[in-house]
């Protein structure tokens, strides 16, 4: 997982216990599907899914279709977490 900063570890931070670990653990894995994100933290992956879509909605992540599966990768490169 690439370094934070402290802003960024702020806005983790304020996030809702639900959704900080899902996010945390897109931060570890990179670019994450459903699934790979359930196996991580251990809930359900349609919990997962939601809790996702709800990151992306938020603008914490974004999205993208690889064949018949969705990916989800970080923005806080370039937008979220350094505004």
């Amino acid at each position: 997982m690439e370094r934070l900063s402290k802003e960024e570890l702020v806005r983790l931070l304020q996030l809702p216990n639900s959704l900080r670990k899902t996010m945390i653990a897109v931060l570890e894995l990179g670019e994450a599907t459903a699934e790979m994100v359930s196996e991580k933290t251990g809930r359900l992956r349609t919990s997962e899914s939601g809790y996702l879509n709800r990151l992306v909605r938020l603008g914490y992540l974004k999205k993208r279709r690889v064949g018949r599966r969705t990916h989800f990768s970080p923005t806080y490169c370039t937008s979220r977490f350094h505004s």
